[in-house]
């Protein structure tokens, strides 16, 4: 799990970024940077589809799923974020607990869909590994509040593309257990940016055995008519 904006990645035209902040922030900006545009794909476990649709609107990115018969957003102010649910058509803060709720009993989550993680203040990096073939920096984020699943994640980002490719979130320490890996396993070009077209999230068990797959899939947009 740029979000999943998150997911979207910068091209070269990104300054080759030298701290850890200025990696992380690469690969968040380019959802403000595009202006609006809409994804729609599903989250899929084994045969069962849950139909989703991503709206980019600058800082304020939404999500519905279901064709809209449930809708949340994740806000931006200056120095934080907020996840809010969208009820009748008013903003109302996520409840602590539906944040770690599965998606129509997938293995994905709500904090998950947003890649709520990737916004945490003060990334560092802590090594440089290659992924897939490629190079690639990998930072460490703890998790500043007492809400979602995870205490603090592992973020693998390409050196070339600055493209989000591995996250791994894990438990509170001293046993610090693997809970869910998200893998970025399929990219396409969208708009002059390369996004997201498939995300593979792992669940793991107290034993770091995978026991559940679930893969957020998304559509490449059409163009527009003139």
């Amino acid at each position: 799990m740029k979000v999943i904006v998150a997911v979207i990645v910068c091209l070269s035209s990104f300054s080759r970024a030298q701290t850890a902040e200025d990696i992380m922030s690469s690969v968040r900006q380019v959802a403000a940077l595009q202006g609006p545009q809409d994804l729609n794909g599903v989250i899929r476990k084994g045969a069962k589809k849950t139909p989703i649709t991503l709206f980019l609107r600058g800082k304020d990115i939404q999500f519905a799923l279901n064709g809209g018969a449930e809708r949340f957003h994740l806000r931006f102010n200056e120095g934080n974020q907020q996840l809010r649910e969208l009820i009748g058509g008013e903003s109302r803060p996520f409840p602590d607990a539906k944040i770690v709720a599965p998606i129509a009993n997938t293995d994905a989550s709500y904090e998950d869909l947003a890649l709520k993680f990737l916004y945490w203040p003060k990334p560092r990096i802590v090594g440089q590994e290659k992924l897939e073939g490629q190079d690639c920096w990998r930072l460490h984020v703890v998790n500043p509040e007492k809400t979602g699943r995870y205490r603090e994640v592992s973020v693998w980002v390409t050196k070339k593309q600055r493209a989000l490719l591995r996250v791994v979130g894990y438990g509170p320490r001293p046993n610090r257990l693997a809970i869910k890996q998200f893998e970025i396993t399929k990219l396409m070009r969208a708009g002059g940016v390369f996004t997201v077209r498939t995300m593979k999230v792992t669940a793991f068990d107290e034993n770091n055995r995978a026991n559940g797959i679930t893969y957020i899939e998304f559509d490449k947009p059409k163009r527009k008519a003139r």
